[in-house]
């Protein structure tokens, strides 16, 4: 009988402390920060040359410029897949835009800027 109790004390404990862990290390997770809501310029550069400039939104996750985009959130803003391969990275620049590299694989082909209208 006592050794029945103290199993049954063992696997509690044993739960008590995997459950402690999944909720102290699931809200440790890695900070994100989002690509602000309103109404931006777009410009897409390569080389130094500016490839288009258009208005451009973020609403509901996405960028909406040519199609609808959604932006995954980091650290420093986010990043859009434009379609395979194709990824361009919004790094927030202190002061309501978003500017980063824009890359087609692993190499980096030019950049974009989202400047706030």
């Amino acid at each position: 009988m006592f050794t029945q109790f103290r199993a049954v004390i063992v696997r509690g404990a044993a739960v008590v402390g995997v459950v402690g862990a999944a909720v102290f290390l699931g809200g440790v997770g890695q900070a994100a920060a989002d690509v602000e809501p309103g109404n931006y310029t777009s410009t897409t550069l390569s080389a130094g040359v500016v490839l288009l400039q258009r208005d451009a939104r973020v609403e509901g996750g996405e960028l909406v410029l040519i199609g609808r985009y959604p932006i995954h959130p980091t650290p420093t803003g986010g990043y859009i897949d434009l379609f395979p391969g194709h990824r361009v990275v919004l790094n927030s620049d202190g002061n309501g835009g978003y500017s980063g590299p824009a890359y087609f694989g692993d190499v980096e082909i030019g950049g974009i800027t989202l400047t706030p209208r």
